[in-house]
């Protein structure tokens, strides 16, 4: 799941990036369909380095969860530390991607891949909760 939301999330952030950037010719904003259509486009090149970081990001956050599994008694603390971890690996992505690609990130995009990795890291752990929390506290 982690793979798909960082396939997405970066395909989405380069398109609107680039529909809203300072080279785009139209004075017009964009419309939904073009950057859903450029989103779509974007993805399997996006799959290559983001899928496959949100891959390796998704084991490793999924592993230090379940290793701190007896410390985590909420879903308050499921979020806060999922966020932590998602926002440090999303931190960590521009070297990964500089390692796969020759400098291909924007300094924006560079700046936006922490808040995207929390963002996939929260919306992980919401939907794996109830592999960490125990059922009591579910809610």
């Amino acid at each position: 799941m982690a793979a798909v939301l960082a396939t997405l999330a970066s395909a989405l952030e380069i398109a609107v990036l680039s529909a809203l950037g300072p080279f785009q010719s139209t004075t017009s904003a964009p419309s939904v369909w073009d950057v859903t259509r450029s989103t779509l486009l974007l993805c399997p090149i996006t799959a290559v380095s983001c899928g496959s970081y949100g891959l390796l990001a998704g084991i490793v956050g999924s592993a230090i969860l379940s290793w701190r599994r007896q410390r985590i008694h909420s879903t308050r603390r499921l979020l806060i530390e999922s966020a932590l971890a998602g926002f440090v690996f999303g931190f960590f992505f521009p070297l990964f991607d500089r390692m796969m690609n020759s400098s291909s990130l924007s300094g924006m995009q560079a700046l936006l891949s922490a808040p995207v990795g929390m963002s996939c890291a929260i919306l992980c752990a919401v939907v794996f909760r109830g592999h960490f929390v125990p059922r009591e506290s579910v809610l």
